[in-house]
């Protein structure tokens, strides 16, 4: 079950609303339009394939954190069935990695537990920096397979491992050499992305937890530029999104300083 909030009484404007949740679906989907475009383009020679890392690096980590928001806002019945499918990345990044479903129930587990042993994403926050590199890089992998062993395959999983076979074919197909510039781009970026999101804020100084991460100004204003103020806020202020994961990204910065200062005149 998600964890429980705040006792500090954030003004509701903080909270995550449906309007937040539309806006992260339809993100999501013109990411995706976004990128499978960029890649048509660049099949047809109308841009140069150099730019596809470009792309990728612009869209992929919208992508994750808008899956991420809608995580604690929509079970997959209320969300649209592409999402869903795709998962982790609007491009499939491997033939087996989990759906939006078993993704949620995951994430939920996280939150119960952080960088506890009880954590499903433990295996990719513990141990040393080249053990957390080459787990983060292979988490799509190594996800499904931890959670088939445990939980089973079932027909819908089993369904979307299918479809999503099939379109990792059809994208090679198409693009020949290009798709292995294309896909490399992509698990570069979501391998960086995951070490951001689980590593570095679940693990520092040699301790576990969840951490806020105090970047300098010009940093937050860099990663804000290129990545998006939804990936930087939820980023950056971790530790204030695992304590009430019901705020909203947007939020998150505004919240930070009020638990803050609620801290200091405590």
């Amino acid at each position: 079950m998600p964890p429980q909030p705040l006792t500090l009484p954030f003004p509701a404007e903080y909270m995550v609303t449906e309007f937040d949740a539309l806006g992260y679906s339809r993100r999501c989907m013109v990411g995706t339009a976004v990128l499978v475009g960029g890649y048509a383009l660049a099949i047809a020679h109308i841009i140069p394939s150099i730019a596809l890392p470009l792309m990728v690096l612009l869209v992929l980590p919208r992508w994750m954190i808008n899956v991420h928001e809608l995580l604690h806002i929509y079970d997959e019945q209320q969300l649209n069935r592409f999402i869903c499918l795709m998962g982790v990345s609007p491009v499939p990044l491997s033939v087996i990695s989990l759906s939006y479903g078993e993704i949620r129930t995951q994430h939920f587990a996280h939150h119960a537990a952080p960088a506890h042993a009880s954590d499903p994403d433990l295996y990719h926050i513990q141990g040393n920096w080249g053990q957390a590199i080459f787990n983060a890089f292979t988490s799509p992998e190594q996800s499904a397979l931890r959670w088939i062993n445990r939980h089973g395959l079932t027909p819908q999983l089993a369904f979307d491992l299918a479809i999503k076979l099939m379109v990792l074919v059809a994208l090679a197909v198409l693009g020949g050499s290009l798709f292995i510039w294309f896909w490399l781009s992509l698990r570069l970026v979501y391998g960086l992305g995951d070490l951001a999101f689980f590593r570095l804020v679940h693990h520092q100084r040699g301790e576990y937890g969840t951490f806020s991460l105090p970047w300098p100004l010009w940093a937050v204003q860099l990663s804000t530029l290129v990545f998006g103020a939804t990936v930087t806020n939820a980023t950056l202020n971790h530790d204030v999104h695992h304590q009430n994961p019901y705020l909203a990204a947007r939020a998150l910065p505004a919240a930070a300083i009020a638990h803050t200062g609620s801290m200091t005149s405590d």
